[in-house]
């Protein structure tokens, strides 16, 4: 499996931080890489066991299930149902306290693509894509909650 990794600091707490990653109600507020994404069920709040349902702009769709949440620290999900490029995907989101109102967000991928042959030949160029998107991703999650904060 290949991981990539991002994170960056935000000027608010993270209990503030955290629940905005997890809250599906504004996710489309900051999240421009999706046009889609809801839990599924009738689930109102994320946590271990529920599902959620994801839908980016090119159109491909991801069920995870979050197989970890700790909240204010860390949230994980596992793919159930993927995109056809992917064989495996995992995700977390981890937020850490660094000071008074201020958090450090780390947002984690671990993946297999589909394929042997594809897995190698495009496993470099697929951290480099997932890794500008999780950048362009915390870069609108710090501007939406620094312009938000409203806790």
């Amino acid at each position: 499996m290949k991981t990539t990794k991002r994170s960056i600091k935000i000027n608010l707490s993270q209990n503030y931080v955290f629940e905005v990653t997890q809250d599906y109600y504004i996710r489309l507020d900051w999240d421009p890489y999706l046009n889609e994404a809801r839990l599924l069920g009738n689930s109102q709040n994320a946590g271990i066991g529920e599902e959620s349902y994801c839908k980016n702009k090119l159109g491909m769709v991801m069920v995870s299930k979050y197989i970890s949440y700790k909240s204010p620290d860390v949230a994980a999900v596992k793919m159930i149902k993927g995109p056809r490029i992917l064989e495996k995907f995992s995700g977390a989101w981890n937020v850490k306290s660094t000071g008074i109102g201020e958090s450090l967000v780390i947002f984690t991928y671990n993946y297999e693509l589909k394929g042997k042959v594809f897995n190698k030949l495009f496993a470099p160029i697929s951290a480099l894509i997932f890794g500008w998107e999780m950048q362009v991703r915390l870069n609108n999650l710090k501007k939406y909650c620094e312009r938000n904060n409203v806790p």
